[in-house]
């Protein structure tokens, strides 16, 4: 049985309509039974799951010790997905297992309709229901986790494209010398501003015996993202270096994106998202500058409301907007 953690607890009124909300990233999952107003009545969370009958473990341990009469599930998972058949149509790296899967068949409960979307979409999603995005008709966000994940909205509707790929930021090209990226292109922002980018290239320096304040732990746990900016702004030279180089890098795409789609605002979410002004100030002023000749204003970039589960909200609210409880 995949391992479940169960967090707080929030009452709600007996006539509440109530959904699953499931968010399945790459370093861990999480869950949470959600309300009309996007409040978490409990959450949960555990290790990503490594195989498609972890997941189904994980999502059946809350069913089945859930009090609560449910409308149905709605899954977040990075990828290409099929929102009308739950198919995870193109997902590499750690949960490739799920590639050509539909969610619904994994999840398999008969009882509840399933819907599923990319989870940038989703975090998206929470905030136009619940968020920064709320009356908001051109919004774009980003999500920096594990990955970098991104999505649209354009004149009110999330822009999807042809083949259901617009809006995955992450993998624009922001070095044209740049790594090998998951996704088979060199340079992605992804390969410079993730959580596995900044700590892989702090790595770096400790395998190089670089001069560094940070060291891998008695378990050979190396140092996580939020260790490194702590390091870089008390001085460490190294943990300076490779923060500086990944924002630089983060400044040109945001400046892209900001040019490329003229939002009223822009979001950004994930697990370093939560540094919080600490992470947007050294950009803030480059950014302003190189955009303020074409867009004449400034446009505020702020952080995502739902900061931890905001995914699992915006998951939940697929089903509120397939049974028409809510609308964008």
């Amino acid at each position: 049985m995949h391992k479940l953690v169960s967090a707080t607890v929030v009452t709600t009124g007996a006539d509440e309509a109530l959904v699953l909300g499931v968010d399945v990233g790459g370093t861990a999952i999480k869950a949470g039974v959600v309300g009309t107003q996007g409040e978490l009545v409990n959450s949960f969370h555990g290790p990503s799951p490594r195989s498609a009958a972890e997941l189904h473990d994980f999502v059946h341990s809350i069913l089945g010790s859930s009090e609560h009469s449910l409308r149905g599930i709605g899954v977040g998972c990075k990828g290409i997905i099929n929102p009308d058949s739950t198919c995870v149509e193109c997902l590499p790296g750690d949960l490739h297992f799920l590639e050509g899967q539909r969610l619904s068949e994994v999840i398999a409960e008969d009882n509840l309709p399933v819907c599923a979307e990319n989870d940038a979409r989703t975090a998206l999603i929470a905030e136009v229901l619940w968020g920064a995005a709320r009356g908001r008709r051109n919004v774009v966000m980003l999500t920096l986790g594990t990955g970098v994940g991104g999505a649209v909205l354009v004149d009110g509707a999330i822009l999807r494209g042809a083949a259901g790929v617009a809006g995955h930021l992450g993998h624009v090209t922001v070095d044209t010398r740049g790594e090998l990226c998951i996704c088979g292109n060199y340079g992605c922002l992804e390969t410079v501003f993730s959580s596995r980018a900044i700590e892989s290239a702090y790595w770096s320096h400790l395998h190089r015996a670089a001069p560094t304040t940070l060291c891998a732990d008695e378990a050979g746990r190396l140092p996580d993202t939020e260790a490194i900016f702590r390091a870089a702004a008390a001085g460490d030279e190294c943990a300076r270096y490779v923060v500086d180089r990944a924002q630089e890098h983060l400044t040109a795409a945001l400046v892209s994106f900001l040019h490329t789609f003229d939002p009223e605002i822009l979001i950004l979410g994930g697990n370093i998202a939560a540094l919080g002004p600490s992470l947007l100030a050294p950009m803030q002023q480059k950014i302003t500058r190189r955009t303020k000749t074409m867009l004449r204003r400034e446009v505020p970039i702020v952080f995502q409301k739902g900061v931890g589960y905001g995914g699992v909200a915006g998951a939940a609210g697929l089903v509120f907007l397939q049974q028409k409880l809510l609308a964008i």
